[in-house]
Protein backbone atom coordinates (compact mmCIF):
# COMPACT_ATOMS: atom_id res chain seq x y z
CA UNK A 1 0.00 0.00 0.00
CA UNK A 2 1.47 3.41 -0.82
CA UNK A 3 1.70 6.28 2.25
CA UNK A 4 2.23 9.90 1.52
CA UNK A 5 3.63 11.68 4.56
CA UNK A 6 4.82 14.91 5.64
CA UNK A 7 8.43 15.26 6.57
CA UNK A 8 10.02 18.20 8.02
CA UNK A 9 13.72 17.69 6.91
CA UNK A 10 15.29 21.12 7.15
CA UNK A 11 14.11 24.52 8.34
CA UNK A 12 15.26 26.67 5.24
CA UNK A 13 16.09 26.34 1.34
CA UNK A 14 19.83 25.87 2.46
CA UNK A 15 19.44 22.82 4.63
CA UNK A 16 16.69 21.41 2.10
CA UNK A 17 19.39 22.00 -0.88
CA UNK A 18 22.06 20.08 1.13
CA UNK A 19 19.90 17.14 1.57
CA UNK A 20 18.42 17.22 -2.18
CA UNK A 21 22.33 17.27 -2.93
CA UNK A 22 22.90 14.03 -0.43
CA UNK A 23 20.19 12.11 -1.98
CA UNK A 24 18.23 12.18 1.43
CA UNK A 25 15.81 12.58 3.97
CA UNK A 26 15.74 13.04 7.47
CA UNK A 27 14.42 14.56 10.76
CA UNK A 28 16.00 16.59 13.34
CA UNK A 29 16.08 14.12 16.88
CA UNK A 30 19.50 14.85 17.93
CA UNK A 31 19.12 14.09 21.60
CA UNK A 32 18.36 10.23 20.33
CA UNK A 33 21.61 8.20 18.68
CA UNK A 34 20.93 5.57 16.47
CA UNK A 35 17.71 4.01 16.89
CA UNK A 36 18.53 0.62 15.31
CA UNK A 37 20.54 0.16 18.91
CA UNK A 38 17.88 1.31 21.16
CA UNK A 39 14.23 0.07 22.97
CA UNK A 40 11.37 2.10 22.95
CA UNK A 41 11.97 2.76 26.67
CA UNK A 42 15.64 3.85 26.00
CA UNK A 43 14.58 6.12 22.75
CA UNK A 44 11.72 7.84 25.60
CA UNK A 45 15.31 7.85 28.26
CA UNK A 46 16.97 9.44 25.84
CA UNK A 47 14.78 12.10 25.41
CA UNK A 48 13.96 12.54 29.22
CA UNK A 49 17.42 13.33 29.54
CA UNK A 50 17.35 16.35 26.76
CA UNK A 51 15.07 18.01 28.98
CA UNK A 52 12.48 17.37 26.66
CA UNK A 53 8.51 17.27 27.12
CA UNK A 54 5.80 15.19 25.64
CA UNK A 55 8.17 11.97 25.11
CA UNK A 56 5.53 9.53 24.33
CA UNK A 57 4.68 11.31 20.94
CA UNK A 58 8.34 12.13 20.52
CA UNK A 59 9.23 8.97 20.59
CA UNK A 60 6.13 7.96 18.35
CA UNK A 61 6.68 10.73 15.50
CA UNK A 62 10.88 9.71 15.13
CA UNK A 63 9.60 5.72 15.09
CA UNK A 64 7.01 6.31 12.26
CA UNK A 65 10.01 7.98 10.55
CA UNK A 66 12.50 4.44 11.62
CA UNK A 67 9.61 1.65 11.00
CA UNK A 68 6.27 2.98 8.72
CA UNK A 69 8.05 4.80 6.35
CA UNK A 70 9.07 2.38 3.57
CA UNK A 71 10.70 2.37 0.12
CA UNK A 72 7.87 4.00 -2.55
CA UNK A 73 6.59 6.32 -0.50
CA UNK A 74 5.64 9.58 -1.13
CA UNK A 75 7.38 12.61 1.24
CA UNK A 76 6.10 16.08 0.88
CA UNK A 77 8.45 18.75 2.47
CA UNK A 78 7.11 21.91 3.28
CA UNK A 79 9.72 24.78 3.08
CA UNK A 80 7.82 27.48 4.62
CA UNK A 81 11.03 29.94 4.81
CA UNK A 82 10.53 30.04 0.80
CA UNK A 83 7.01 29.24 0.44
CA UNK A 84 7.98 26.41 -1.55
CA UNK A 85 6.59 22.36 -0.95
CA UNK A 86 9.28 19.75 -1.92
CA UNK A 87 8.43 16.06 -3.40
CA UNK A 88 10.40 12.96 -2.52
CA UNK A 89 10.19 9.34 -3.22
CA UNK A 90 11.92 7.01 -0.41
CA UNK A 91 14.41 5.08 -1.80
CA UNK A 92 16.20 2.85 0.77
CA UNK A 93 15.81 2.05 4.98
CA UNK A 94 16.65 3.90 8.07
CA UNK A 95 20.44 5.29 8.46
CA UNK A 96 21.75 7.10 11.13
CA UNK A 97 24.62 9.21 9.92
CA UNK A 98 27.65 10.68 11.95
CA UNK A 99 28.10 13.32 10.14
CA UNK A 100 24.93 14.48 8.24
CA UNK A 101 24.79 17.11 5.32
CA UNK A 102 22.69 19.21 7.82
CA UNK A 103 24.02 19.75 11.37
CA UNK A 104 21.59 17.77 14.01
CA UNK A 105 19.68 15.59 11.34
CA UNK A 106 21.25 12.27 11.96
CA UNK A 107 17.90 10.33 11.59
CA UNK A 108 18.02 9.84 7.68
CA UNK A 109 16.32 7.80 4.35
CA UNK A 110 17.77 7.51 0.77
CA UNK A 111 15.43 9.50 -1.24
CA UNK A 112 14.81 10.69 -4.92
CA UNK A 113 13.47 14.00 -5.16
CA UNK A 114 10.87 14.80 -7.71
CA UNK A 115 11.04 18.69 -7.43
CA UNK A 116 8.91 21.34 -5.63
CA UNK A 117 5.42 23.06 -5.84
CA UNK A 118 4.88 26.44 -4.99
CA UNK A 119 2.91 26.94 -1.72
CA UNK A 120 0.65 29.30 -3.30
CA UNK A 121 -0.77 26.85 -6.41
CA UNK A 122 -4.31 26.86 -6.58
CA UNK A 123 -4.65 23.13 -6.42
CA UNK A 124 -3.02 22.73 -3.19
CA UNK A 125 -5.09 25.17 -1.48
CA UNK A 126 -7.11 22.59 0.04
CA UNK A 127 -4.06 21.01 1.28
CA UNK A 128 -2.21 22.96 3.54
CA UNK A 129 -4.01 22.47 6.73
CA UNK A 130 -2.79 19.27 6.47
CA UNK A 131 0.91 20.33 5.36
CA UNK A 132 0.99 22.22 8.48
CA UNK A 133 -0.37 20.09 11.06
CA UNK A 134 2.57 20.17 13.95
CA UNK A 135 4.85 17.00 14.05
CA UNK A 136 8.15 16.23 12.40
CA UNK A 137 6.67 13.15 10.85
CA UNK A 138 2.41 13.51 9.36
CA UNK A 139 0.89 10.70 7.53
CA UNK A 140 -1.15 12.35 5.09
CA UNK A 141 -5.01 10.23 4.90
CA UNK A 142 -5.14 10.88 1.00
CA UNK A 143 -1.93 9.49 -0.61
CA UNK A 144 -3.67 8.40 -3.77
CA UNK A 145 -4.47 11.46 -4.53
CA UNK A 146 -0.92 13.04 -3.86
CA UNK A 147 0.58 10.19 -6.02
CA UNK A 148 -1.76 11.33 -8.49
CA UNK A 149 -1.17 14.99 -8.64
CA UNK A 150 2.87 14.31 -8.48
CA UNK A 151 2.68 11.78 -11.41
CA UNK A 152 0.46 14.49 -13.60
CA UNK A 153 2.31 17.53 -13.30
CA UNK A 154 5.68 18.53 -14.50
CA UNK A 155 7.49 19.60 -11.36
CA UNK A 156 10.39 21.50 -11.77
CA UNK A 157 13.62 20.38 -10.13
CA UNK A 158 15.54 23.15 -9.46
CA UNK A 159 14.34 26.20 -7.67
CA UNK A 160 14.47 29.41 -9.51
CA UNK A 161 16.41 32.39 -8.75
CA UNK A 162 14.64 34.52 -6.03
CA UNK A 163 14.52 37.72 -7.29
CA UNK A 164 16.37 40.97 -5.20
CA UNK A 165 14.03 42.67 -3.17
CA UNK A 166 15.38 46.24 -1.27
CA UNK A 167 15.05 46.34 1.97
CA UNK A 168 11.85 48.52 2.82
CA UNK A 169 12.65 52.15 4.07
CA UNK A 170 12.95 52.77 7.70
CA UNK A 171 10.39 54.02 9.59
CA UNK A 172 9.69 57.52 10.34
CA UNK A 173 12.01 57.67 14.06
CA UNK A 174 9.32 58.58 17.03
CA UNK A 175 9.31 61.10 19.17
CA UNK A 176 10.96 59.18 22.20
CA UNK A 177 14.01 58.42 19.58
CA UNK A 178 14.17 61.57 16.93
CA UNK A 179 15.85 64.09 19.71
CA UNK A 180 14.79 67.30 20.58
CA UNK A 181 13.24 70.02 18.30
CA UNK A 182 14.89 72.69 16.67
CA UNK A 183 14.05 76.22 17.79
CA UNK A 184 12.20 77.82 15.50
CA UNK A 185 12.37 81.18 14.47
CA UNK A 186 9.72 83.55 16.02
CA UNK A 187 6.63 84.71 14.78
CA UNK A 188 5.69 87.93 13.45
CA UNK A 189 3.46 89.64 16.28
CA UNK A 190 0.10 90.29 14.00
CA UNK A 191 -1.23 93.35 13.63
CA UNK A 192 -4.43 94.30 15.98
CA UNK A 193 -7.65 94.20 14.44
CA UNK A 194 -9.58 97.06 14.19
CA UNK A 195 -12.57 97.70 16.38
CA UNK A 196 -15.74 97.46 14.91
CA UNK A 197 -17.49 100.45 14.38
CA UNK A 198 -20.31 101.44 17.21
CA UNK A 199 -24.01 100.98 15.34
CA UNK A 200 -25.94 103.65 14.77
CA UNK A 201 -28.74 104.61 16.59
CA UNK A 202 -31.75 103.83 14.39
CA UNK A 203 -33.99 106.61 13.91
CA UNK A 204 -37.29 106.66 16.00
CA UNK A 205 -40.45 105.48 13.61
CA UNK A 206 -42.75 108.55 12.41
CA UNK A 207 -46.08 108.75 10.96
CA UNK A 208 -47.65 111.06 8.92
CA UNK A 209 -50.43 112.43 9.99
CA UNK A 210 -54.09 111.63 8.43
CA UNK A 211 -55.24 115.30 9.40
CA UNK A 212 -54.17 119.08 7.81
CA UNK A 213 -51.01 119.52 9.19
CA UNK A 214 -49.12 117.17 6.61
CA UNK A 215 -46.51 117.03 9.43
CA UNK A 216 -44.83 113.44 10.68
CA UNK A 217 -45.59 112.36 14.10
CA UNK A 218 -44.46 109.51 16.23
CA UNK A 219 -47.53 106.82 16.27
CA UNK A 220 -47.70 107.36 20.29
CA UNK A 221 -49.01 110.64 19.83
CA UNK A 222 -51.79 109.67 16.93
CA UNK A 223 -55.00 108.95 18.50
CA UNK A 224 -57.36 107.94 15.08
CA UNK A 225 -54.77 108.65 12.75
CA UNK A 226 -54.74 112.69 13.74
CA UNK A 227 -52.05 114.69 15.89
CA UNK A 228 -53.12 117.12 18.66
CA UNK A 229 -53.31 119.92 16.29
CA UNK A 230 -55.14 118.24 14.15
CA UNK A 231 -57.79 116.91 16.72
CA UNK A 232 -57.60 120.48 18.44
CA UNK A 233 -56.39 119.20 21.55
Amino acid sequence: MRRAWVVRSGDTSREIDALRTAGLVGVRFEAVGDVRRLTPREVEHAFARSGATGIETLRSRLMRFVTDLRVGDLVVVPNLAEHDVWVAIVTGPYEYVDEPPVAGIHHTRSAEWQGWIDRSASWLQHKLAALDAPGAVVELRDPDWWFDQIGSRDLPAERPPRAFRPPPPPAPASRATRGPRAPSAPRAPRAPRPAPEPARPKAPERVLCAGMCGLQWSPQVLVGGLCPDCRGD
